[in-house]
């Protein structure tokens, strides 16, 4: 088994220094001077061929020795335009000219006969129409790629031209591609990102032209080797004549190419693509004609960037339209969830996924802060869990995106039928609210020209590593990844961001007013509730003490009709008296302070069992407690009243034998029933029974003060004030007390208590 390349390996490639090599290409002689007085200071070891003097003979002379002062004038002037063309030793030569180490740095390359007697005709400006011309005829990327491939092959007469694209991983597709009859062609394969290393695309960010004339030409050394001072080669990153690494030019041989030139597609100056072009023999490119496919690289990236500058405007006006559609109806809501809710689809279309979960607080009207999930998402505990996760990480601009999410956040690895990708946004700093973007698993098959798991391979006793050599279709199946969320999703995250923050701060501003007008209108009432209660129960009183003396003094006189009356006129009287009596306990809770203590609920049962004990003896109702209850703080005498509403309630409303009422809890970090699922506190405590039960829609009713759902003199009677207490008693407790139940399928009655307030 050949050895394995780890990682670290792959670093060796990224690391090496391709800018110092020390070389050029045979193709032309290099020359450095000294910037003030002239001098040469380095020269190609191949000088002798084309400057009639070598490197011993020119090191340390004038450089007017081999171009005179007004050549070099030309040449510097043109030097923001490209290559000059000057005489040099009795040669016509295409010159450049750039500064690397404090020197200026002069390449000359030879023009051919053939350059020479094309020269009208392949200026830079004839060379460009020809290229520039056809482009104007297409619309879209794809077509303007194409095309582009198309010309550059047209001009420079190589065997396969491709346009290649990096993505966000910097791994390369072939989009656009351009082949003579016979030539292997590349189009739509992906290259692993280590085929282009980390410093290979800085410097093709750098220089965008990049001509190999000939894969297998000997390497031409510099003279001195190193720069005095230094101890390294000159800096050839601005050199068109660099030499070549020796790992990319076996790369080459490898997909059977003799000569390869490449152009630099630019955008917004960071490196796009690259137009790749491959000889499958030597051949050379003339200075006039790279620069030619420089200036249609310039003109391309414009026309690319114009187009998708035309698209993120579209995207823009449409995301601006959605968000409007979003946030205006809830300009007048006093809820944004039902805003939010209506326009699901507009939320998930926003961002292109397939569900949405918004965790905005218990300000927003959801029960105990629970999220709002629209659409395909993980369930409520996940996506609760999942933004707690989220508050611990550092997240730039408060935006966090994955289209893997199971590799980043494991409890969600199996999910990816509804979460692979996540697109998150925090709302506000100080508190874990967030907007959650989810999408699907998109299983798709990635064609690769080579397997991209083994981008290198060792060789065998060296420490080098040496490239790939095969090129065959390799198909790879990706799973458990998301289609990737482009720029305009993250920028409609933010915009929506915006929106919510304004449309909760207004909310919260109304339901601030609201609050303070209700702690008005409260109060006001407490003590309207206290004095007509009060002022009420003398009359009543009254009424039925003398209509016990009636009874006593003129019962057997009055007659069975008359004894019927008054016995009439008593119940009423009393029951009044005991509804003023229960309008007086409520309207006292809202200036009840609570007694906070830490409270042995398994005790607090056993009083309010022994209370009612004769009821339920009477009755036959068998109380049931699975296990002890716990110790939870609260004020015991308020939390003794809702034990024993519930309880007396849940033995009061059963008509089948046989009767029981089951008391019990959910402790921290067990499971809740589904009627509980959104409940956050660690304690959930229920009374039950298999009594007649509660149909959906009085389940907020009988919470209401004095409604009751059965005749007043039925199961017993009663004011219909117990259950509106129990509640108000709850919510003082910062808790929540609700009912799940249906008709003849009996009543479980949930309440939470929250934490005592720290002074």
């Amino acid at each position: 088994m050949s050895p394995s390349v780890s990682d670290a390996d792959l670093t060796v490639c990224d690391r090496e220094p391709i800018h110092l090599l020390g070389g050029i290409q045979p193709r032309g002689v290099l020359v450095a001077f000294e910037p003030a007085g002239g001098t040469i200071a380095v020269v190609s070891a191949n000088a002798a061929g084309l400057l009639g003097a070598g490197p011993d003979a020119l090191v340390g002379q004038p450089l007017t020795r081999l171009l005179p002062r007004d050549a070099l004038a030309r040449v510097e002037a043109g030097v923001a335009l490209g290559p000059v063309n000057v005489e040099v030793g009795g040669r016509r030569c295409s010159a450049l000219l750039h500064e690397s180490d404090g020197l200026r740095v002069l390449e000359l390359e030879p023009l051919s006969d053939a350059d020479e007697d094309r020269a009208v005709d392949e200026s830079a400006l004839g060379a460009v129409h020809r290229l520039v011309s056809p482009l104007a005829r297409v619309k879209g990327a794809p077509a303007l790629l194409q095309e582009a491939a198309n010309a550059v092959r047209s001009l420079i007469g190589y065997d396969r031209v491709m346009v290649y694209r990096f993505h966000a991983d910097f791994h390369g597709e072939v989009v656009a591609e351009s082949v003579r009859d016979g030539v292997d062609r590349f189009m739509g394969l992906h290259f692993p990102a280590s085929d282009i290393p980390v410093q290979a695309r800085a410097l093709y960010t750098r220089n965008t032209l990049r001509l190999i004339a000939d894969v297998d030409a000997e390497v031409v050394g510099l003279v001195p080797a190193t720069l005095p001072g230094t101890g390294r080669p000159l800096d050839l990153s601005g050199a068109a004549l660099r030499s070549v690494s020796e790992i990319h030019l076996e790369y080459l041989r490898n997909m059977g190419v003799g000569a390869s030139f490449s152009v630099s597609l630019l955008k917004d100056g960071r490196l796009w693509g690259l137009m790749a072009c491959h000889h499958l023999s030597p051949r050379s490119v003339s200075a006039a004609r790279r620069q030619a496919c420089e200036v249609l690289a310039r003109l391309l990236s414009l026309q690319l960037d114009a187009e998708e500058r035309g698209m993120e405007a579209a995207a823009q006006a449409r995301r601006a339209s959605l968000l409007n559609v979003l946030v205006v109806p809830g300009l007048g809501e006093r809820s944004p969830v039902r805003v939010l809710e209506a326009q699901a689809p507009l939320l998930m279309d926003l961002t292109g996924a397939t569900g949405v979960a918004l965790v905005l607080g218990a300000s927003a009207g959801l029960p105990g802060g629970a999220p709002l999930l629209l659409g395909e998402t993980p369930t409520e505990a996940e996506v609760l869990r999942l933004v707690s996760w989220l508050s611990e990480q550092a997240l730039p601009n408060d935006l966090f995106h994955v289209d893997r999410l199971g590799d980043v956040y494991a409890p969600l690895a199996a999910r990816a039928e509804v979460a692979a990708g996540l697109l998150a946004v925090r709302l506000d700093p100080a508190v874990p609210h967030f907007a959650l973007w989810f999408r699907p698993e998109v299983a798709r098959s990635v064609t690769w020209a080579g397997n991209p798991n083994k981008p290198v391979r060792p060789e065998p006793g060296h420490a080098r590593l040496r490239p790939r050599a095969s090129f065959d279709v390799w198909r790879e199946e990706v799973r458990d990844a998301s289609l990737p969320w482009s720029a305009q999703d993250l920028e409609a995250a933010r915009a929506l961001k915006g929106a919510l923050v304004g449309v909760m701060l207004r909310h919260a501003e109304e339901v601030a007013r609201l609050s303070r007008e209700l702690a008005r209108s409260n109060a006001e009432l407490d003590a309207f509730g206290g004095t007509v209660a009060h002022d009420l129960k003398e009359p009543l009183r009254g009424i039925l003490q003398y209509s016990s003396f009636l009874q006593e003094d003129f019962g057997p006189t009055l007659g069975d009709a008359g004894r019927s009356q008054l016995d009439a006129l008593m119940w009423l009287a009393k029951r009044t008296h005991d509804l003023l009596d229960s309008l007086f306990e409520y309207s006292r809770l809202g200036r009840l302070e609570l007694a906070w203590e830490e409270t042995d609920h398994q005790a607090l049962v056993g009083d309010v069992v022994r209370t009612l004990g004769a009821r339920l003896e009477e009755g036959r109702v068998e109380l049931r407690l699975p296990r002890r209850l716990p110790t939870v703080a609260c004020d015991p005498v308020r939390i003794r009243q809702v034990w024993a509403n519930l309880i007396s309630n849940a033995a009061k409303y059963q008509t089948a034998e046989p009767r029981w009422v089951e008391v019990g809890y959910f402790g921290p970090g067990e499971a809740r029933p589904e009627a509980a699922r959104h409940v956050t506190a660690p304690y959930l405590f229920f009374v039950k029974d298999p009594g007649i039960g509660i149909a959906p829609q009085f389940h907020e009713a009988i919470f209401e003060l004095f409604r009751r759902l059965h005749p007043a003199q039925a199961f017993g009677g009663g004011s219909g004030a117990g259950l509106a207490i129990a509640r108000r008693l709850v919510a003082l407790h910062g808790g929540m007390l609700w009912v799940d139940s249906a008709p003849g399928c009996g009543s479980t009655f949930y309440f939470t208590l929250g934490e005592e307030p720290r002074g």
